[in-house]
């Protein structure tokens, strides 16, 4: 089973922390609203996602991982879109990352690894939201629904920023976001860990929003020798029922699941791995998610952790884990599914 890992294997976000904050994708304006409107920062973020695509900007920007609260590595960016669809993102540090790449002309997207040569091709696709593109905030069960608050001003970049806090079901936070006041581009964003722990901080210390670009700045070129590889366009998501039907057998539910994580019943999908069909089952909790493939025994996987997740067999079936779940949650879960 192959789950797309960005170089080191944590996943992509490392370049693209504003789409994998997934919060809203509508632009639309203030529209004179008051400062207690209770919906004032949904409307904020739905600006910022918007803004984030259509407001041309260059900067520099620092990305920082973390592993239970502690710094494990850290990445510097150049960044650049054009306003139209057209993105680059470089990494310029540290030096054993340098000159990888993700480039976007608006309809193809390239993730160029140097160090080997190897660059993912693949198709752009509009992104959703975990909330949902109607309504965010209010999608879901209302134990499951994220809270919006709005934090108060700070300076980022030498812009003056909202903060925009967001909390899962139990209060804990699990996004903070910057958002320039004027232009509504996301300069900061952290996400958190289900311990309330930091585990992936990136901002700008520089930005532009009048930049000039070179001509094939937004254009990719494989070069000679490279290993190219395509990936497939995204899988129609459908009902559990029908994703049922067409496998031919019952999704095994875990029966323990972490707090607010529910399965996204009408946003299963059905992949082939190896002449065999698998059922792809997300879960999410209002802002974070985890996935949870099922598929049969005859796929042989092994035991253990993989760059594909957390594998294991039980029953009829083999199944593999990947998200950002902490790992006693993940061994949670997986102990449940093998009594």
């Amino acid at each position: 089973m192959v789950v797309r890992r960005f170089g080191d294997n944590r996943s992509r976000s490392v370049l693209w922390w504003a789409g994998v904050a997934g919060l809203v994708v509508i632009a639309v304006g203030l529209g004179g609203l008051a400062w207690a409107d209770g919906d004032w920062p949904w409307r904020v973020l739905k600006r910022s996602m918007g803004a984030g695509r259509e407001v041309p900007h260059e900067g520099y920007r620092d990305v920082v991982v973390f592993r239970h609260g502690e710094k494990v590595r850290g990445f510097r960016q150049k960044v650049s879109r054009d306003g139209g669809g057209r993105e680059r993102v470089e990494v310029l540090e540290p030096p054993e990352q340098r000159g990888r790449l993700e480039v976007c002309d608006g309809k193809t997207r390239w993730e160029y690894y140097p160090q080997a040569n190897k660059v993912i091709i693949s198709h752009v696709r509009p992104a959703r939201p975990p909330m949902g593109d109607d309504d965010p905030g209010q999608h879901g069960p209302p134990h499951q629904r994220p809270q919006a608050s709005y934090l108060g001003d700070a300076h980022v970049a030498g812009r003056t920023a909202h903060i925009i806090e967001l909390t899962g079901p139990a209060g804990r936070p699990v996004r903070k976001l910057w958002v320039d006041r004027e232009k509504f581009v996301q300069l900061k964003m952290q996400r958190f860990d289900l311990r309330g722990n930091i585990s992936y901080s990136a901002y700008f210390t520089t930005i532009t929003y009048s930049p000039r670009f070179a001509p094939d700045l937004f254009v990719f070129t494989p070069p000679p020798n490279c290993k190219v590889v395509r990936m497939p366009d995204e899988l129609p998501r459908v009902t559990l029922e029908e994703a049922q039907r067409r496998v031919g057998f019952k999704a095994v539910l875990p029966p323990y699941l972490p707090e607010g994580f529910e399965l996204e019943r009408s946003r299963v999908a059905v992949p082939r791995i190896k002449k065999h069909l698998v059922l792809w089952l997300p879960f999410s909790n209002g802002v974070d998610r985890f996935s949870l493939f099922q598929g049969p025994r005859a796929l042989q996987i092994r035991h253990g952790q993989s760059k594909r997740g957390e594998c294991w067999m039980a029953g009829e079936f083999c199944f593999v884990l990947t998200g950002s779940l902490p790992a006693e949650e993940v061994r949670k879960i997986k102990a449940s599914m093998q009594k």
